[in-house]
């Protein structure tokens, strides 16, 4: 049988080689390494290449999964241990791994390699320049790690270190991308659990990538050891899963629950279960209280941070969660709603006094997964999912913008020491506001297809439960965090790129083309995204669409709320604008004074005191 014939008969093989692609050149470049082979600037495009091929296979494997029924998923699997008779009552049970493609897992697969392969192109120029490891990426960091550690001051690397660094970073780059690419395709909670480790011993490594600073090292122990606080829940709830129905498969689980809960387990376990599931999602999409771990990771190279918040790690979290969505209680769905609304808002308000251009983006960062889950724990199954979509290529972009910023700067990350580079940085400056614009949920931008649907579903929920009018808050409290987001989103804008340059030692110039041209791709994507037509109307979102497509458990919005759409629209508008007015009139108009920017104090600069 000829592999034409192959893919022919089993075309969910494409995504299985989508996943393995990016595999490749880590082999590769792990071997040359340990026989100390210098490669120059062939990593890069070994990985790229590996990248490209991985996103053909999704792409082409996603037009022809759409275009099958409905109901359609490909799957296939092959037993790997055979465990035996451990109950009198039970025969042998197996071990299998195997995948599974269906609407969700295809479009995750083609967000996750087209937005990998653009992070890979502009790391090509952002990592090549000299010397890597004296980059002051990082340094501004004030206190974040401990309140009494400053971040170590970095030591050059020789010449010829450079290119085995270079080799260095993408061998954990493509691993990252294959870790996270299995993790998508698997059918059983075993082999996600296997990927979700290699997923996180990844962002270790590359958190921590910059070695001879003693501060990234310790940002790398602390997500990991973060992880895994929240990977002992994960553990948990494969025991119970395991020990009541004897399998890990996760649609084999679903049956199990299509009904209710089913009577093999009691309501205790399916609860216990559920939230130990939800523990390992909220330590991967670093949800209150496992939040801390995430602004930390700015320690590692901006191109990493653009992989981990935008297309793998903290995404994994709101994917399994949206994989698995039966087997929660809702019990458990109400602890995830309120987990996400008070990670959305602690997050949205640490943001807005942050004076780091990457940690206004960390922060936002969680508070946008917040309200993922947020949408998720009240039944709107499509509107989180899509937003986590949407947001997955804004927040690419705004990274490698910043990254962008950085290097036009000379590895300068302070916004009180930037203005003014809107002139010297065009191309940089306005593929940013785009994604500023997206974020905030500005019309026609894609943000503003999935945020609105976002709030009408929590809107749905509140009037679902109107005899109990506490629920309420969760739609209060979302909305005041589309106004602070638009705030200190335009706040950081203002900043960077408008009035003058506020210090004169700052020289700013335009990045190469090979670090603008995926930034304007990835303009491209956050402007056009999730339309439909007529594009002006944000319930005919195309995206939505094939996401309902594949849906069977949505719980939020319906045809009957076309009302609700018209209303929460036009108020999430007008506190959106708000916030980008207050954000002009402090920020934009003019030079902002020293006192406007000064040092932030107080519980917001605290961080809340998490840390401490």
């Amino acid at each position: 049988m000829n592999l034409s014939l192959d893919l022919a008969n089993h075309p969910g093989r494409l995504f299985l080689a989508a996943a393995m692609l990016p595999l490749l050149p880590a082999i590769i470049l792990a071997i040359t390494k340990t026989m100390r082979i210098r490669l120059g600037r062939l990593p890069a495009l070994l990985a790229i290449a590996a990248m490209l091929g991985a996103a053909a296979c999704s792409i082409v494997g996603s037009w022809k999964l759409m275009h099958e029924p409905a109901a359609t998923a490909w799957a296939e699997s092959a037993d790997w241990i055979r465990i035996g008779a451990w109950k009198p009552d039970r025969p042998a049970d197996t071990l299998a791994l195997g995948y599974r493609i269906d609407v969700l897992t295809a479009l995750m697969t083609s967000m996750v390699t087209i937005v990998g392969t653009l992070i890979f192109v502009f790391a090509s120029g952002y990592m090549a320049a000299p010397p890597l490891s004296s980059r002051g990426e990082g340094l501004g960091v004030r206190g974040d790690l401990h309140p009494n550690l400053a971040p170590s001051p970095p030591t050059p690397l020789p010449g010829g270190e450079r290119g085995a660094t270079f080799a260095r970073f993408y061998l954990f780059l493509s691993l990252f991308a294959s870790s996270m690419l299995n993790l998508l395709i698997a059918d059983n909670l075993f082999q996600v659990f296997a990927c979700w480790e290699l997923v996180g011993v990844c962002s270790f490594f590359l958190i921590g990538f910059y070695t001879e600073r003693k501060s990234a090292g310790t940002a790398a122990n602390k997500a990991f050891i973060m992880n895994r606080i929240g990977d002992a829940g994960f553990l948990i709830a494969l025991g119970i899963a395991f020990t009541h129905f004897g399998t890990f498969n996760i649609q084999d689980l679903i049956g199990a629950f299509s009904g209710g809960r089913p009577a093999a387990i009691s309501q205790e376990m399916g609860i216990l279960m559920g939230l130990g599931l939800f523990l390992g999602c909220a330590g991967k999409s670093a949800q209150i209280p496992l939040q801390t771990w995430l602004p930390d990771a700015m320690e590692g190279p901006t191109p990493v941070s653009a992989l981990i918040h935008a297309a793998t790690m903290v995404a994994a979290g709101v994917y399994l969660v949206g994989r698995c969505y039966p087997l929660f209680a809702p019990e458990v769905l109400l602890v995830i709603a309120y987990s996400g609304m008070l990670t959305a808002f602690v997050s949205a308000t640490i943001a807005l006094v942050q004076t780091d251009i990457k940690r206004v983006l960390a922060y936002s960062t969680c508070s946008q997964l917040g309200f993922m889950m947020l949408a998720l724990g009240v039944g709107g199954w499509v509107a989180g999912l899509m937003h986590l979509l949407t947001h997955a290529f804004f927040k690419a972009l705004l990274f490698l913008c910043a990254g962008s910023v950085i290097h036009g700067c000379h590895h300068e990350q302070d916004l009180r020491k930037m203005g003014g580079l809107r002139k010297r940085m065009p191309v940089t400056a306005y593929t940013m506001l785009v994604g500023v614009l997206a974020i905030s949920g500005m019309p026609l931008f894609s943000g503003w297809y999935s945020k609105d649907r976002i709030l009408v579903d929590l809107l749905s929920f509140s009037f679902d439960n109107f005899p109990r009018p506490h629920h309420f808050v969760l739609f209060v409290v979302p909305m005041i965090v589309v106004g602070m987001t638009a705030f200190y989103m335009f706040r950081l804008w203002f900043l960077a790129f408008a009035g003058n340059p506020r210090d004169p030692q700052v020289h700013a110039h335009e990045s190469p083309v090979v670090m603008t041209a995926p930034l304007v791709v990835l303009a491209l994507f956050s402007l056009g995204v999730a339309w439909g037509w007529p594009i002006w109307d944000s319930e005919a979102s195309q995206l939505g669409h094939v996401l309902e497509k594949g849906s069977h458990w949505d719980r939020g919005s319906d045809c009957s709320t076309h009302l609700y759409h018209q209303v929460v629209g036009g108020l999430a508008l007008g506190v959106s604008l708000t916030g980008a007015i207050l954000a002009y009139r402090k920020y934009g108009r003019g030079a902002p004074t020293p006192e406007q920017i000064a040092e932030p104090r107080g519980i917001l600069a605290e961080k809340w005191y998490f840390d401490r």
